[in-house]
């Protein structure tokens, strides 16, 4: 997975369901994907995550 212009925007709010809510990656991407108009998969989100960590 490349990274895309949409995952600059996406990342911190993917850090701050996980590290500060302590959100599952499930309702991270339903969450991220709503508000954004995105379809990332949970798979996807966490090695966005992982990746940036």
């Amino acid at each position: 997975m490349t990274a895309t212009i949409m995952d600059e925007y996406i990342l911190p709010v993917l850090t701050r369901y996980i590290d500060q809510y302590r959100w599952s990656f499930c309702m991270a991407a339903r969450l991220i994907n709503r508000y954004y108009g995105t379809e990332y998969t949970q798979k996807q989100l966490k090695q966005l995550y992982k990746r940036n960590q």
